[in-house]
């Protein structure tokens, strides 16, 4: 065993030591096993409870009262819907595009082609490219041309398609 492995070894076990002291002494430290929903949380070192927590309550639903001048004990009741759907304010979706079947693989978008199961965006600008290139697909034969179209997935896409 060279220096290096004595080294990694000292550090592997002086973390394993440090892992056990904090899981078995009873130093008072919250496990994830032992923490509940409705639980309080005991905030330490707050001088002023009042005017450091004064915005909690409002966001989140929060139940905040003085504990003896030791600190604030949070109380989480539950979190409101504005402070929930506030994420999804700031970016909200697209509504997807609504497809009715069996689609027109002739006139199809590449945004319809992309609803058939199996067809993502780069083989439906495949199957627009092959369809541009070499006029409209007649049949089956013609469409399983497209490179990336094989028997299963023909079989699967002629369920939802007709050919003009």
């Amino acid at each position: 065993m060279n220096a290096s492995e004595k080294r990694i070894l000292k550090l592997a076990l002086i973390l394993f030591t440090i892992g056990l002291l904090f899981r078995y002494l009873p130093w008072g430290l919250p496990s994830i096993e032992s923490f509940e929903v409705g639980d309080d949380i005991v905030v330490a070192n707050t001088s002023s409870p009042a005017s450091e927590i004064a915005l909690l309550p409002a966001m989140a639903g929060v139940d905040s009262r003085a504990d003896s001048g030791a600190g604030v004990v949070l109380t989480l009741d539950k979190v409101s819907d504005s402070a929930a759907l506030a994420p999804m304010e700031k970016f909200p979706r697209k509504p997807k595009k609504v497809v009715s079947f069996p689609l027109h693989i002739n006139t199809a978008s590449a945004e319809d082609l992309c609803a058939l199961k199996g067809v993502g965006p780069k083989l439906a600008e495949k199957i627009i490219v092959h369809r541009n290139t070499f006029g409209l697909f007649k049949g089956a034969s013609d469409l399983k041309k497209v490179h990336g179209i094989g028997k299963k997935k023909l079989e699967m896409m002629l369920q939802f398609i007709i050919f003009d």
